[in-house]
């Protein structure tokens, strides 16, 4: 899955030591990533997102996209993802859940118009808590897959607990 060159999405995490911690974190990121991908690609029905998604986080990866591509925007510049947090969330016989938190600081990353490539100001003043976001995921694997995909998502804006 490619980003374009001027979108750079990075990933300041320690790999957890538990092998399925560290596989639905690594999958996390990749959901992040199918979600820029379709944001990029402007195709709110971009296979990516639905490989790494199901449910509630399908569904949210669904509509952002869809409000990238009714403004005609896309993204520009780095994005920086950080302090991820991993902690068992249950099991059945079929189902191995994890569940994976992360901060996300915005304060280099911009939209831009897809027609003009004009970038856009985002507005937030640097060190403003508008730049940083708290994302808390529930990732799921069916027994016997090495696929983690994210079932439910929560975003918090303005995270305070997320600016250093």
């Amino acid at each position: 899955m490619s980003l374009p060159k001027d979108l750079d999405l990075v990933f300041d995490f320690e790999k957890p030591s538990d092998a399925d911690s560290a596989a639905a974190l690594a999958d996390a990121e990749n959901y992040v990533r199918a979600l820029n991908h379709g944001i990029t690609q402007q195709d709110p029905s971009d296979p990516a997102y639905q490989y790494y998604s199901a449910g509630d986080a399908a569904r949210y990866a669904n509509t952002q996209i869809k409000e990238y591509v009714k403004g005609g925007w896309t993204l520009t510049g780095k994005d920086r993802y950080y302090r991820a947090e991993t902690s068992a969330a249950g099991d059945s016989k079929s189902v191995k859940l994890v569940s994976v938190s992360f901060c996300e600081d915005q304060s280099k990353v911009f939209g831009k118009e897809v027609k003009s490539g004009k970038v856009l100001d985002s507005g937030n003043a640097e060190g403003s808590s508008a730049n940083y976001l708290k994302f808390s995921l529930v990732m799921a694997s069916a027994k016997g897959s090495p696929v983690w995909r994210a079932q439910q998502i929560t975003v918090k804006e303005k995270a305070t607990e997320c600016q250093e």
